[in-house]
């Protein structure tokens, strides 16, 4: 019966439960992030210990993590928690992070609470959940993406993405452009913990570059866990074969059937795609989408509201419809938000009328019903969420003009012919530099 409750759903008992700011993620799951930083999800870079110098098991209960699942048993906001905090500001409706973390944890996390201390010490160890980073190394340069997750940012665009987000990213050697995380003690502990962990994330960077993935799921094969043990991964849509010529789809992802899921990231089509996931072609990506759904493997489209693409959403939800459609089967797909502050679509908030233009947007796409299955849920959340007036540092949008005006440089790409759509924008913003 469980398994028919939605993601919602799931998600409502579990804070009837434990309270309206309860989060699951610090009692079931874990992120290993950039150069072995674990936190307990990818929403916060606080760290509870670094794969270099601990296990997974001792970083479980270290001072840090502790503290965050006790604040969570008396209903309390962590401070580390603040990116789903501000999402929610202004809207009656949870954080996918944290929605995802409760819906996931569902079956267990009474157990789980049951055996936490009132200090936050957590007596039974049981991950179900793993988000896990190889390396940094990608072909793309995303701009909400950095140079700790991709190399290509960090060889041949730092200058701009460090005007764009206002950090000043360290000069370092070709040697050290690309980082990697140790895979044996993830294969350990997975192997270790096989009773317990549903879901495995590969993430990245670009996932598949990475060959160390290829070894966990040989290992995963090898001990005949690819029917218990999900593997999610997200992907840039630009790779079908990786390292030594190897067919990720009929030679791995194969083997999981509908326990693999892909999600496939896409922020716009044609020029306005390539702009803001450079390294972005129509073609090829379109060509991974069809080999993954041809192999009947789960497949979700992610796109990502942005400052760039979001009064064109309607657009975009239409070249999906055209494209990606297969035998009447509309794609699945989820909305969901960059939240970068010289990147994210709260910016328009500086332009009543852009911002506006993107609410009528997203007011449209939600009568009409013609967009990808699953954006329904995110539709009325997004508009709430960018209705919330929030006080903007001045700073992020003259860091967006800035670094915008620095990648075209950098990269010889045109913003004024490829977002013809924002030159009211585009304009307003110089006024105020």
């Amino acid at each position: 019966m469980h398994q028919n409750l939605s993601l919602e759903k799931k998600h409502q008992i579990v804070i009837e439960k434990h309270g309206s700011n309860f989060c699951a993620a610090p009692f079931n799951s874990l992120h290993e992030g950039p150069d072995g930083l674990v936190s307990t999800c990818c929403k916060t870079r606080a760290a509870i210990g670094n794969s270099k110098d601990n296990t997974f098991e001792e970083m479980y209960n270290s001072e840090h993590v502790k503290s965050v699942r006790k604040a969570f048993l008396l209903n309390q906001k962590h401070p580390q928690c603040l990116g789903c905090w501000e999402l929610e500001k202004g809207t009656d409706k949870a954080a996918n992070n944290r929605m995802f973390s409760n819906s996931s944890g569902f079956e267990t996390i009474d157990e789980l609470v049951s055996n936490t201390e009132p200090d936050g010490t957590l007596k039974l160890h049981k991950p179900e959940w793993l988000d896990l980073l190889w390396t940094n190394k990608c072909n793309f340069a995303c701009l909400g993406c950095s140079p700790e997750l991709s190399t290509t940012i960090a060889k041949n665009y730092k200058k701009s993405y460090s005007i764009l987000n206002n950090i000043n990213y360290p000069d370092i050697s070709d040697n050290d452009l690309q980082w990697k995380n140790n895979n044996r003690s993830k294969i350990d502990y997975i192997l270790k913990h096989s009773d317990t962990i549903k879901m495995i994330h590969l993430n990245g960077g670009e996932p598949f570059l990475s060959e160390d993935i290829f070894e966990l799921l040989d290992v995963l094969l090898k001990n005949n866990l690819q029917k218990k043990i999900k593997i999610w991964s997200h992907t840039n849509g630009s790779i079908t074969k990786s390292y030594k010529g190897i067919d990720i789809v009929n030679d791995y992802l194969v083997h999981w059937g509908n326990n693999a899921s892909i999600t496939i990231s896409n922020d716009g089509n044609g020029l306005r795609g390539e702009y803001i996931r450079f390294g972005y072609r129509d073609k090829k990506w379109l060509e991974a989408y069809g080999k993954i759904k041809e192999a009947k493997i789960d497949l979700n489209i992610q796109t990502c509201l942005n400052v760039f693409n979001g009064i064109a959403i309607e657009e975009i939800a239409q070249w999906y419809l055209d494209n990606c459609t297969v035998n009447d089967k509309i794609p699945q797909g989820t909305l969901t938000i960059w939240s970068n502050p010289s990147t994210s679509i709260k910016l328009y908030n500086f332009h009543g009328e852009t911002r506006d233009r993107a609410l009528s947007a997203l007011k449209n796409l939600k009568l009409s019903n013609q967009h990808p299955i699953g954006w329904s849920r995110f539709l009325d959340k997004h508009q709430d969420w960018l209705r919330t007036d929030q006080i903007r540092n001045i700073y992020d949008i003259k860091n967006w003009l800035l670094g915008i005006q620095s990648f075209d440089q950098e990269r010889g790409t045109n913003f004024d012919q490829t977002f013809p759509e924002l030159k009211s924008f585009k304009s307003y913003v110089e006024t105020l530099t």
